[in-house]
């Protein structure tokens, strides 16, 4: 596979192939918070990307160092099924414990060509796996589906938990809709949210990131309806309108869950974080392999004013000591497929050692132990087609 020129593509860049299934990673509101460095001659530093920030509905950038942990174990995931062991240090120029240089990186990747690595069934849900916002269908979750995703976390010192319980889910419900009130409460926040979630939708013009109104459920002859009121009323009530439109949809959202997830981690340092990030993204690309869909449900979990008292009612129910931290909450169920977020395409978020460029392009070709070797997948086949010559212009959803 060589993906098209406008979607990060360049022939002999196995990176870039790389790199364009690590950004189907999810994140909050879609706004895909990193960039990378390709260094020669075969290495990647992840860093977080200020502009993508959250300052107010992620003031501490813990959702997005969680992004970026599922970037990682994307990345980890589409190296595997190209040939390479990506050999990841965390923080490598960070004393423990300090927080977070914005200048260096959040991660440092170096991609070796390994003719025996095993690849990850997981690969096949890279593009499949999408966050689904709309409201789920009244099926339950097999036990058996819910052991699976269980069975899916390889992160240590993470603590998984799931419960289908009807009480529980009543009572967690009610937690996570307060919390979503507690934090549209301040203009800030809202306005930030408001400028990734883009209600009522605007035609014309398709975003990179955020999402619009089909993303959240809200199409066809019910999204005309429900995004009518806004469409009409005066520009100084708008605000107001969405406000009560979000929160309708954010409890109808928590009722119709069939289970809950959690992701602990015994501290809060960035290393938990993208530990958690990366359990994460395998647990939902187990669930997407399922049919089984998942939203985050995070509000509760940061630490907004008048937030500390629902957080600590979440810590009580799910039997986490205040000693840990709860770094993913999300809900499972089922519902049609949901409308693809878009993405970034590889070369507004990547930049390369210009100076090393002509090196790590040919030590990243095809070695030649994997001539004639059996088909491994579309990555593998793209080694096979830059060794070639042949390299075929594909089309390839985002």
């Amino acid at each position: 596979m060589i993906l098209p020129s406008d979607q990060g593509g360049r022939s002999g860049d196995i990176r870039r192939q790389i790199l364009w299934y690590a950004i189907m990673a999810p994140s909050p509101l879609n706004t895909q918070p990193w960039s990378v460095l390709c260094r020669d001659p075969c290495g990647i530093d992840l860093y977080l990307e200020k502009k993508r920030l959250l300052s107010h509905m992620d003031p501490a950038s813990r959702q997005a160092c969680v992004s970026c942990g599922a970037f990682i174990e994307n990345l980890d995931i589409a190296a595997r099924e190209a040939g390479f062991m990506a050999e990841i240090s965390l923080l490598p120029s960070s004393l423990p414990g300090a927080d977070i240089d914005l200048g260096q990186p959040l991660a440092r990747i170096e991609l070796m060509p390994d003719p025996g690595i095993v690849t990850d069934p997981l690969f096949s849900w890279l593009e499949k796996r999408h966050t689904n916002r709309s409201v789920f269908t009244n099926d339950p979750i097999p036990a058996e589906i819910i052991s699976s995703l269980a069975d899916a976390a390889n992160q240590p010192f993470t603590t998984l938990g799931f419960s289908a319980d009807p009480s529980f889910r009543q009572e967690l419900g009610g937690h996570i809709t307060n919390a979503v009130e507690v934090a549209f409460s301040a203009p800030d926040r809202f306005s930030e949210f408001l400028s990734y979630v883009r209600i009522p939708p605007i035609s014309g013009y398709q975003y990179p990131d955020g999402y619009g109104a089909r993303e959240i459920g809200l199409h066809g002859v019910r999204g005309w309806l429900s995004f009518l009121p806004l469409r009409i009323s005066p520009a100084g009530r708008r605000n107001g309108l969405a406000r009560e439109l979000l929160l309708r949809l954010a409890r109808k959202g928590t009722e119709s869950a069939a289970a809950f997830g959690w992701i602990a981690t015994k501290g809060n340092s960035r290393h938990d974080q993208i530990r958690a990030g990366r359990t994460y993204e395998r647990v939902h690309l187990t669930a997407a392999s399922a049919g089984v869909s998942l939203q985050p449900m995070t509000c509760v979990l940061e630490s907004y004013p008048g937030m500390d008292d629902h957080y600590r009612r979440v810590l009580d129910l799910l039997g986490i000591p205040d000693t840990h931290t709860v770094q993913m909450l999300f809900r499972l169920g089922y519902s049609p497929s949901p409308a693809q977020s878009r993405r970034w395409a590889v070369q507004d978020f990547s930049g390369d050692d210009e100076a090393a460029a002509p090196q790590w392009i040919t030590l990243l070709t095809l070695p030649a132990a994997f001539r004639g070797q059996q088909d491994r997948g579309p990555l593998h086949r793209a080694r096979a087609e830059l060794y070639t010559g042949e390299s075929p212009v594909r089309s390839h959803p985002r």
